[in-house]
């Protein structure tokens, strides 16, 4: 292992929503580095469905219009030559709504969509000239024809979520590499499976080559094939990185990464690999590790948080995409290099989110815990069950004893686990995300408590039974627990994942999750329409809008229409909204009383979250519509009762909102800001 000699470049940060993929994209013919432009550019797909724009070295960044209605998963660029010969950059995303989504890379317009699968898409290739290859949750990977926007074939049978690879295209076949997650066998992942497929193209018929199953030990995530070196390369939940031959996928080497001093021992599941320009290799982790193989040496790149992907630049750098929300280069040329304090801020930050894993709960951290000596008023809920105590300003962590009907005593809590905290009122080790859809086609964001030494499938059911969820997810859960935890053997508590009958008391530590007490946060706050109360509130809205005088039909049939498209929150995509329905909300504001001007505010503050109205088209109407907010908000002392509360409310609502919405709502509030900062104080 070397000391890092990659430093950080440039960083780029959109609405703060997890960034899960990027792509790059050339400049526009005028724009090169020998004339001082820019040389290339990056799009980033947020899972709050956004596309952002970067330019590279300028840093100019640009909201695209487009809005997915799901986060974006996976993104690819590419050079499709037409039929009539002439060639043009394209980009693809892949989302959780299992759509692919084409758009040209100047105008950033969608060209066409490929629907066909049925669950989230993940993972994209490229086959030149005109093949795109498709992987996702559904367990089939696709090939799709780009010129006729058809699928040639689907290669099914893979064992739960696809990563796919294109490894070579003629004028009549296609090889493609697949790699699959496995299944749950008992308390484990078994059958995860890289398979090497020719496709047919005149006919569909996918053919599977060769299969080789169970030599990564966990969940197949991504692939990669150098065309510089001619390896494929695949990465797991195991840590390791397997370089193939892409004839057979037998394994020919095996990359590994080594912790430094205070990480965990357990391997970070890697969720991405990239082949890079010097032969070399690079990984990202979801510990926020990014580790890079070259030349017989391992470098590493700590982030504060999970880390996507990583994408090699053209330029020899490399960039990765963060659950912080952030887009980062790293570089090895001194001149790209970004100034001191920026790049020690960066270092501090990872070194705070390792020390954070490494040192004990701090003194008002425990403090805020039970005391001890009160413990036989908290009755547990379970056998087994943990709970950390306050004893003489000690953290130690008790079992409960369904037995005994008392809590006992396993030892003092001597470090702290990064994703611990509390759910409804209970103090776990870990509290785990899981994303749920639903039926109305949104995502149920839930909280999963596991405490370790806990049998995984056991916080699994309780899970299950506490949110009413199907049963047949209880082992996907339970792996997804082993994944983020580490435990593979669910060990005894109290006991080290090694240790036989006589070890001794090890406890993971419990940090009380803690609040943000001043701004900045780190994305922009907004004000959205509840996807089970919606609805309603825009009847409601409607109702209190038609109880004033001023409320003539022809603006009420304008707002009518206008709620209907808002509620329809899954169709933002696609559906649109008039000029005449948006000038019908300026005139309610601009000629209203104060005292009935509030609802208006209220419609504004939910139309501009809709990506047609806050088009950059739009900007001198925001500019407009904050200016009359403006206006509102300062003649508030002549309102009074519901008004006088609600129109600084829902004014600063509406702000919010606009740094959320599209870019001509962003740039207008943006021109604003000194005005919106006076109404704020």
């Amino acid at each position: 292992k070397m000391d890092c000699d990659w430093e950080l470049s440039q960083s780029f940060t959109s609405d703060g929503q997890g960034i899960r993929a990027a792509c790059v994209l050339p400049c526009n013919n005028n724009s090169t580095k020998e004339n001082g432009g820019d040389w290339f550019k990056l799009v980033a797909g947020s899972q709050g469905g956004s596309l952002y724009e970067y330019s590279v070295p300028s840093g100019n960044l640009v909201p695209i219009e487009y809005q997915h209605n799901h986060s974006v998963t996976a993104m690819l660029s590419f050079e499709l030559f037409g039929q009539d010969d002439t060639n043009k950059y394209y980009y693809a995303t892949g989302c959780k709504d299992s759509t692919i989504r084409v758009f040209d890379a100047q105008a950033h317009q969608l060209q066409f969509e490929l629907k066909g699968h049925e669950k989230a898409v993940t993972s994209l290739d490229f086959l030149a000239p005109h093949f795109l290859v498709s992987g996702s949750w559904d367990g089939t990977a696709k090939v799709w024809n780009l010129h006729t926007k058809s699928l040639v074939s689907t290669m099914a049978g893979h064992e739960n979520t696809v990563s796919v690879c294109g490894l070579s295209a003629s004028s009549s076949s296609l090889r493609v590499a697949t790699g699959s997650a496995g299944i749950a066998q008992g308390n484990s992942i078994r059958d995860h499976a890289v398979r090497l497929w020719q496709v047919t193209v005149s006919t569909g018929e996918s053919k599977e080559l060769t299969k080789v199953s169970n030599d990564h030990e966990g969940p197949i995530r991504d692939l990669s094939f150098g065309t510089h070196n001619g390896e494929l390369a695949t990465c797991s939940n195991d840590g390791t990185v397997r370089l193939r031959s892409p004839e057979t996928a037998e394994t020919t080497a095996t990359l590994v990464f080594v912790p430094s001093e205070g990480q965990s021992d357990h391997p970070p599941m890697l969720l991405s690999v990239a082949s890079m320009q010097n032969n070399g290799y690079a990984a990202s982790a979801e510990d926020g590790h990014v580790i890079l193989w070259s030349n017989n040496t391992t470098t590493i790149l700590r982030h504060a948080q999970c880390v996507w992907s990583v994408l090699p630049l053209p330029n020899g750098d490399i960039a990765t995409s963060s659950q912080d929300g952030t887009l980062r280069i790293f570089t090895l040329a001194q001149e790209r290099m970004a100034p001191e304090q920026e790049r020690e801020a960066f270092r501090k930050d990872a070194q705070d989110a390792l020390a954070k894993k490494s040192k004990g709960p701090s003194a008002d951290e425990i403090a805020k815990l039970p005391k001890w000596e009160m413990n036989a008023l908290t009755k547990g809920r379970s056998e087994g069950q943990v709970q950390v105590f306050n004893k003489n300003g000690v953290a130690i962590a008790a079992q409960w004893s369904d037995a005994s009907q008392t809590w006992i005593e396993v030892g003092q809590v001597m470090g702290t686990s990064e994703d611990g905290g509390q759910i409804d009122g209970q103090q776990y080790d870990h509290v785990l995300p899981i994303e749920m859809d639903t039926t109305d086609g949104g995502v149920a964001k839930l909280q999963l408590g596991y405490n370790n030494g806990e049998n995984p499938f056991v916080a699994a059911q309780r899970f299950i039974d506490a949110h009413v969820l199907p049963q047949h997810h209880l082992s996907e859960i339970a792996d997804y627990i082993r994944q983020r935890t580490g435990n593979n053997s669910a060990p005894t508590i109290g006991m080290e994942a090694s240790a036989g009958s006589g070890g001794t008391a090890s406890m993971t530590p419990v940090s009380p999750a803690l609040l943000l007490d001043h701004l900045p946060a780190k994305g922009y706050k907004s004000f959205e329409l509840s996807a089970k109360t919606g609805t309603t509130a825009l009847e409601k809205m409607v109702k209190k809008m038609q109880e004033f005088e001023n409320a003539d039909e022809s603006i009420m049939s304008m707002v009518q229409s206008l709620v209907e498209t808002l509620g329809a929150s899954n169709r933002y995509h696609a559906s649109k909204i008039s000029n005449e329905e948006l000038t019908a909300v300026k005139k309610m504001l601009s000629s209203w009383p104060s005292a009935q001007a509030f609802p208006a505010l209220d419609l504004a503050r939910m139309s501009v979250l809709h990506p047609d109205a806050s088009s950059r088209q739009r900007t001198n109407y925001w500019n407009e519509v904050i200016q009359l907010a403006l206006q509102q908000c300062n003649q508030v002392t002549d309102a009074d009762g519901t008004a006088a509360m609600a129109i600084p409310m829902l004014t600063l609502r509406l702000f919010a909102n606009c740094f959320k919405g599209g870019p001509g709502s962003m740039e207008a509030v943006s021109g604003n800001l000194d005005s919106v900062l006076t109404c704020a104080e």
